[in-house]
């Protein structure tokens, strides 16, 4: 029997397409193993969506490449082919749209013989079973691509336009997951606002269907973006009261200034973000994460003090900083307006401190709560447990408090 190792880069719904192919894989007769030393062949599920990220990839490829043969799958293949060729000719390559085809691409690169699946499909893998990254997470992919035009956005080069997923197989696949004992549902796209806007459905609809099933279990909503969830606000408010979602959202800010956001091509004002928060701050107890470009090309430094003045307003749970970087053939890749180094680096640090007084305020309001939690996994201390409640707060405990 051959034996595999597996690792994964990037977003929730990479972890999808993994959990995807290494269920395939083992149904094909290979076995994962966690020793990339005993491997027979070696698949990587990519991300480039940084350019950080994407250089720890192309390193990592680059270095397995030369010990084992080997499956890349997802956007790096996606988009940079060329790169592949050059740099890793005989390895297998997988695009975003043909993780089904992963048993033909071990099978070629086991006999040393060139595989490669990167042509656009509208299709999804029928196949609803996955080999589950964590034993009581269902992870659904809803939709993937997107509307957006975002100017430094590779990801909609990588996955293209919006193609939502049938509300068939998103139930199947979340009828698979409960009776598997699965008792959180990750709906997961890069923007699940936007789903079914192209099948004539919607993201409380799909929700809603889910909530019905029987069983115990609690839904937690991937990314969206402003534009897509002001017409659905009052649904969506909705469904953050109903005890089977988590009250937790993911928005992207980018930026705290209109004209920033006017250069990014993002699709909403910072009226209308603020109207989208005050909304759901008032109608339910909830967490909210966010997503601040801090150095995009033509930042003023006005431009970043509304930034500042923005989440010190609204006072985000968690808040994630990057730093702008070009992505190749993005629009905001080719702009003659792009900020010194330091300036970028500078404006991230006090962001980054801002962002670390903020969260721990926020967090500090939740001592002494009582309540319900969802247990999920062990720590890496043996002896503690950590559990959700229904606002997604992380909470850890000695197991010796449970007895």
């Amino acid at each position: 029997m051959k034996r595999f190792f597996v690792e994964t880069f990037g977003c929730t719904a990479n972890t999808s397409a993994t959990e995807l192919m290494n269920y395939l894989l083992k149904e094909c007769g290979y076995e994962e193993i966690l020793n990339l030393q005993n491997a027979d062949f070696v698949l990587i599920n990519t991300c480039i969506v940084k350019a950080p990220t994407e250089n720890k990839v192309k390193d990592q490829l680059i270095k397995i490449y030369k010990k084992k043969p080997l499956i890349v799958a997802g956007c790096l293949p996606q988009v940079l082919d060329e790169w592949c060729t050059k740099n890793i000719p005989e390895a297998a390559l997988i695009g975003v749209d043909h993780f089904g085809d992963i048993c033909l691409a071990a099978k070629s690169v086991l006999a040393n013989e060139p595989f490669e699946s990167l042509s656009r499909d509208k299709n999804f893998c029928l196949e609803a079973q996955r080999s589950r990254d964590r034993r009581l997470t269902g992870i659904i992919e809803i939709s993937k691509g997107c509307t957006g035009q975002c100017a430094y956005c590779i990801v909609k080069i990588a996955k293209g336009l919006l193609i939502s997923k049938s509300k068939e197989q998103i139930i199947k696949e979340a009828q698979l997951a409960i009776s598997e004992g699965c008792k959180e549902l990750w709906l997961t796209a890069q923007d699940t606002a936007s789903y079914g806007v192209d099948i004539n459905s919607s993201l409380p609809e799909i929700v809603d269907e889910i909530t019905t099933l029987e069983g115990d279990f609690i839904v937690r909503i991937g990314m969206m973006n402003a534009d897509y969830a002001l017409p659905i606000i009052e649904k969506l408010k909705s469904l953050l009261l109903n005890p089977k979602v988590y009250a937790f959202l993911h928005i992207p800010l980018q930026s705290g200034s209109d004209q920033v956001l006017i250069k990014m091509k993002r699709k909403y004002t910072i009226s209308e973000f603020r109207k989208l928060i005050s909304e759901f701050r008032n109608s339910v107890n909830l967490t909210l994460s966010t997503d601040i470009i801090t150095g995009f090309p033509g930042e003023t430094e006005e431009d970043f003090i509304q930034t500042v003045k923005l989440l010190d307003e609204i006072q985000f749970d968690i808040v994630n900083i990057s730093k702008y970087g070009d992505r190749k053939g993005t629009v905001a890749s080719k702009s003659k307006d792009k900020l010194p180094t330091e300036v970028v680096k500078e404006r991230s640090r006090k962001l980054t401190i801002q962002v670390s007084k903020m969260t721990l305020e926020r967090n500090k309001k939740w001592v002494g709560w009582k309540g319900s939690a969802l247990a999920l996994r062990r720590d890496r201390d043996p002896n503690q447990t950590l559990l959700r409640n229904k606002s997604y707060k992380l909470i850890a405990i000695n197991d010796s408090t449970l007895e």
